[in-house]
């Protein structure tokens, strides 16, 4: 057996023989897309196990790719005026497994690359369940656990491991209300993210490297670099109201995803403030990204909301204001929490919004 033949054997448990083959000999965007989930998988054994399970629950008919939901990228495209839509058609696009909660634009030799990382959605299952309202009560210790879990999401310290180890036990009626903006959020980062490309913010001058997974860097070696593209405040402004205004939606499909995004960017206010605690910023050096409240305002300012619940959401950046005051307070006495990598949880074992404590390798593996 050769080396190639060796490295193969890594990918099995995850890939079905297509998906091998084309991991290792690149023809277009879409494999290289492939070859970057694969191998950052491969190369996390947390990761490696969690995709070895729906493996095997996927049977003969599993494949790796098919793993990743890319219905929130079609959603936009589908909607989109065709000269919109023509401009992105050269741009491949797909979630990754990464512990960067974030979008992106990749530079590869193959084309253009936008992914979302699936970790985001974690973040934001916990931040919803921190800051929505319910018609059944949570308790506030539920509430700040799971802020807490949310934001370390967000710090690269939680363990992706939520498919086997899902941290507690949240009544079926929350768990869809916390799930149901999601899909309308994540609709409204890949409207982002294709904006850029059509009103022409990406430049080949204007690249960064960073790694797709960061735990699998050190300061010694810098894991797969990728090529992303960077753009200024005014463009990031500009593509969040395009990402809603752009596509074709009826009043009601707007204002609903008006609705997630202002959500979104709430809850991404929560993690700035932690950042800017434990990451305090020089005060006169310029800042190459708007805060998560001025995106917010500015979609306020510049998307037409007719139907939208206006009180509700010029008020609701007050309770995001006074969340983010206990977050940072909280990061400051219990600096440890915030830290530690590993699993963090909504409440002790054998109660209500635990349940029993599940054993690594023993309850899952």
């Amino acid at each position: 057996m050769d080396e190639i033949d060796q490295q193969k054997l890594f990918f099995h448990p995850v890939c079905n023989a297509d998906e091998i083959e084309r991991i290792f000999s690149l023809k277009n965007a879409n494999d290289y897309l492939l070859k970057m989930r694969a191998e950052t998988i491969v190369d996390h054994m947390r990761l490696f196990r969690v995709y070895r399970n729906k493996a095997l629950r996927g049977g003969k008919n599993w494949s790796l790719e098919g793993a990743f939901n890319n219905a929130h990228y079609r959603a936009v495209l589908d909607k989109l005026p065709k000269d919109a839509r023509s401009a992105c058609d050269a741009i491949t696009y797909g979630d990754i497994f990464s512990d960067d909660p974030n979008g992106m634009i990749c530079w590869t030799p193959y084309g253009k690359v936008t992914t979302i990382s699936e970790s985001l959605q974690f973040f934001l299952q916990f931040a919803h369940l921190a800051v929505l309202e319910f018609r059944q009560e949570v308790p506030m210790r539920i509430r700040v656990n799971s802020l807490r879990i949310a934001i370390r999401v967000m710090l690269r310290k939680e363990a992706l491991d939520f498919y086997m180890d899902p941290r507690g036990l949240v009544p079926p009626k929350i768990t869809t209300a916390i799930h149901a903006p999601i899909s309308l959020q994540l609709k409204f980062i890949a409207g982002h993210e294709f904006s850029h490309n059509i009103l022409g913010h990406l430049s080949n001058s204007n690249l960064s490297e960073q790694p797709i997974f960061y735990a699998l860097s050190n300061s010694d070696c810098d894991y797969k670099l990728t090529k992303v593209y960077n753009t200024s405040q005014q463009n990031e402004f500009d593509a969040d109201v395009q990402a809603i205004l752009l596509p074709k939606y009826s009043n009601r499909e707007r204002i609903e995803l008006l609705k997630a995004a202002l959500l979104f960017l709430g809850c991404l206010e929560l993690y700035r403030a932690v950042t800017d605690t434990i990451f305090p910023q020089v005060s006169w050096l310029p800042k190459s990204h708007p805060t998560p409240l001025e995106r917010y305002e500015n979609l306020l300012t510049n998307v037409p909301a007719d139907g939208l619940d206006s009180r509700h959401w010029k008020e609701f950046p007050k309770s995001i204001v006074k969340l983010s005051a206990f977050l940072q307070e909280d990061v400051s006495l219990n600096f440890e929490a915030y830290e530690t990598y590993g699993s963090a949880y909504l409440d002790e074992p054998n109660t209500k919004w635990r349940g029993r404590e599940l054993i690594d390798r023993v309850d899952y593996y």
